[in-house]
């Protein structure tokens, strides 16, 4: 009985949806210049992302103006992921490749 009591579940894996999304969304960023500052955020605000993704479930209906209601649905599982974070965060900081 006891051994289940206190075991915190395991995040799933990152599909690869999710990192086509994170991809876009990170390219996005860092076209903007904003990489750096992005995973600053990300990496100090990592023990409350699910507060973060509880805000955006609190403004679906103004963000449903705006996005269609998977899309909001599909990041907000993305930000209680806490692999999809550190997805993230990993191609935020990675350079973007030089064609030579």
């Amino acid at each position: 009985m006891w051994k289940n009591a206190f075991k915190i579940p395991v995040p799933p894996e990152v599909t690869e949806v999710q990192k086509l999304m994170l991809d876009t969304l990170a390219e996005k960023v860092k076209k903007r210049g904003m990489g750096d500052m992005a995973v600053l955020a990300l990496e100090s605000t990592r023990p409350m992302h699910n507060l973060g993704s509880q805000g955006i479930i609190f403004l679906a209906p103004m963000l449903n103006m705006v996005f269609s209601k998977e899309d909001v649905d599909r990041y907000v599982k993305l930000l209680e992921n806490p692999k999809a974070v550190t997805y993230l965060v990993g191609r935020l900081g990675s350079e973007p490749e030089k064609k030579a």
